[in-house]
């Protein structure tokens, strides 16, 4: 359905010239942390407090860690405790301990705080880094137990009758040795020469994540075993007992509240802020770390800033950024989303926060037919306690909420035509229990959520909205985006370099609704373009179109576009004749085709092995302009398979609906004439294609 002229149209173009603003980048530089939106005007650092920013990320900036054998390092241990015949159930019950409370840390901190925070962006560099790194200190800690255990194995298995004692001897060497320690150690990491060197690497992350707290270079990890080892050494040595449990125990602990301060909250609860409470010496809080983080030259203690109040070093600090979220009641716009299979699965930020950003993880060697039914198992499980998940949170315009809702079906709902009705239902159920909670009037549908064959284009949704007797008169406006995405399919085909020149392109889906508009549009702006179409119905009446049912003929078109998923297994039979050609000199390859569009998603590589002058690319990638305009801030691109401030165009389709107030539905055929305009009031918002690297 076509747009109606609006009389805000004029009005809302106005208003978009006062958006621009300002932001701070989010790489680790000192303008960065000025700009960062935890700071306010009493703790902003001053030019002292990070005068050493700039040389320590000149020094660990481009670090990246080779994780390939990350498991065989896992291993490790065992493989030598075997050989030195000692016992390695104590070495993993810690190793392993700690690996799972750091990530049910990880898990309870996004869900219950990050994924609201639209204002506390988590940068996907710093996910990378510390993706690579969290577990190292865990894995350097399973080995020195092996030297450990070999010298002194009453420290690890006297008997269990020491256990209380040990606890308690392993306590106080922490108040009494680990502490003051870990002050002295590191004020030391922090001069100049030690921060360029070493502790630099753990401030590149300036906004904390529980993890960031085991986030170190590989030599200051041998300076934490000497600080930290006095907690167990030091009562082993003068009682000669201990026991690995409460070894463990204590790493676990010390784990979990060392996260704690890194969790970039705010907990400001009397008893550990009030001046005249002892906890505010002996126990610290988020806000204190955080500080530490902010200023670099203040707050160095461990867990008891006792000691940055004795030497003079404690300096005050407000995270500021939740007191500026708009009401949690506040829900202006729903994205509708789904499972997409497995890998989409291990995408989940609860499940796999580094994950949160860039492509989909393949299960190269799992059918999909295994793939599916195991989704459809999870899914099944899901529906018994929940029917759709709630995802993050983000901003739109400084004004408008909008959220990512999934339903909790999986492929196979979307390829048995029996689940059809069920998933149509599950949508229809989501948009009025949202109504009901927040008054949300506007709802996106998601790739699959929108298929021709589930629900005709979400049109079937539009019509059962409007027959639902609570919902019809509720002002539910029911969205695609699929204009949009439309729009940049034919931008990113008309910006190609010489494409005026291009005699024909061969078109893949070109009978989908996208694909169609797209060649719509294509043919009235390039009147001698030729457009060859892989299909058996022909759909598009015009001179310049072709239909052929050999897909290797799209060898013989310079571009070609991919609107519609087939099996990998098609393009190879398709390609097998010409495959190796390529290596042969320019003149003499047999084939024109050198550049493949693919709009599909998920997008799948299709293997062009032997063809060296072949590029396949994803298109209709949007990417936003964090420097330049504030209209998305927040999580609005976890767990899509894209880069950090990227977004897919009919889900951008859908925000711009609701900013602009549409008062229609956008569901079945697209209409062409609102293209161009649809991609102005993109570009007005600071949206452009995802460019091309040819």
């Amino acid at each position: 359905m076509c747009m109606p002229t609006s009389k805000k149209s004029g009005a809302s173009t106005a208003k978009l010239s006062n958006m621009v603003t300002s932001v701070g980048d989010a790489s680790s530089s000192s303008s960065t942390i000025l700009a960062n939106n935890a700071y306010n005007n009493n703790t902003r650092p001053s030019k002292e407090d990070t005068r050493h920013i700039k040389a320590v990320t000149s020094t660990h900036s481009d670090y990246h860690r080779n994780t390939n054998h990350d498991l065989l390092w896992f291993i490790g241990p065992a493989i030598i405790c075997q050989l030195l015949g000692t016992p390695i159930y104590a070495i993993y019950a810690i190793g392993i301990a700690r690996i799972v409370s750091t990530r049910l840390t990880l898990t309870l901190h996004y869900h219950f705080f990050d994924k609201d925070n639209y204002l506390n962006k988590l940068p996907q560099k710093q996910l990378e880094r510390e993706g690579d790194d969290y577990l190292v200190g865990t894995l350097l800690h399973m080995y020195a137990q092996i030297p450990l255990q070999l010298l002194f194995p009453a420290m690890f298995f006297s008997d269990t009758n020491v256990i209380g004692a040990s606890a308690y001897r392993t306590l106080l060497a922490h108040i009494l040795l680990v502490e003051p320690l870990y002050y002295a150690a590191h004020r030391w990491l922090h001069l100049p020469e030690n921060m360029k060197a070493m502790h630099g690497f753990h401030h590149l992350s300036i906004s904390t994540l529980p993890s960031t707290s085991l986030v170190q270079n590989f030599h200051e990890h041998f300076v934490y075993v000497a600080v930290f080892g006095p907690a167990f050494l030091a009562p082993f040595l003068v009682f000669w007992e201990m026991h690995w449990t409460i070894i463990g125990a204590y790493l676990v602990l010390f784990d979990l509240i060392n996260a704690y301060g890194h969790m970039n909250i705010k907990y400001r609860h009397p008893i550990f802020t009030s001046k005249y409470s002892p906890f505010q010496y002996l126990f610290y809080t988020p806000e204190f770390h955080l500080g530490h983080h902010a200023f670099f030259r203040a707050n160095y203690a461990l867990f008891m800033p006792m000691w940055d109040h004795m030497f003079g070093t404690w300096r005050a600090y407000q995270k500021t950024d939740t007191d500026n979220l708009l009401p949690a009641k506040q829900q202006d716009f729903v994205f509708i989303g789904h499972n997409a299979g497995l890998a989409h699965f291990l995408t989940c930020p609860e499940w796999n926060i580094y994950a949160a950003y860039g492509p989909f993880r393949t299960f190269k060697y799992l059918p999909y037919s295994v793939e599916f039914l195991f989704c459809n198992l999870i899914g099944a499980f899901c529906r018994t306690v929940m029917s759709a998940y709630t995802c993050s949170r983000y901003m739109i315009n400084d004004k408008l909420i909008g959220r990512v809702i999934c339903i909790c079906r999986t492929p196979i709902d979307y390829i048995n035509p029996k689940r059809y009705s069920l998933v149509n239902r599950d949508i229809v159920k989501l948009i009025k229990s949202q109504y009901m909670a927040y008054g949300t009037q506007c709802y996106g549908l998601g790739n699959l959520n929108k298929m021709k064959q589930v629900n005709d284009g979400g049109q079937l949704i539009s019509d059962m909205v409007k027959a639902d007797p609570y919902l019809k008169d509720k002002g539910i406006r029911v969205w695609t985006g699929d204009t949009m995405t439309a729009a940049s399919v034919y931008h990113q085909l008309i910006d190609l370099p010489g494409f005026d020149r291009i005699e024909s392109i061969f078109f893949v889906g070109a009978n989908g609704k996208i694909g169609n508009a797209v060649c719509k549009q294509l043919l009235d702006s390039f009147p001698n373009l030729k457009i060859k179409i892989y299909s058996l119905s022909h759909t598009l009446d015009h001179p310049n179109v072709t239909y052929t049912s050999d897909l290797g003929d799209l060898l013989n078109h310079k571009v070609v576009v991919l609107g519609k998923q087939l099996s990998l297994r098609k393009y190879a039979k398709a390609l097998a004749p010409a495959r190796g050609a390529s290596s042969k000199k320019a003149e003499m390859t047999p084939y024109k085709c050198r550049l493949i569009l693919d709009y599909t998603v998920p997008y799948i590589p299709i293997d062009l092995s032997g063809f060296m002058n072949i590029e396949h690319h994803q298109i209709a990638v949007l990417e936003t302009s964090p420097n330049t305009s504030n209209f998305l801030k927040g999580h609005f691109d976890i767990g899509f398979g894209l880069q950090q401030h990227q977004i897919y165009p009919c889900h951008a389709g859908c925000i711009i609906n609701t900013l602009y107030e549409r008062d229609t539905d956008e569901v079945g055929e697209i209409c062409v004439d609102d293209m161009m305009t649809m991609w102005k009031r993109g570009q007005e918002l600071g949206l452009t294609n995802r460019p091309l690297k040819l």
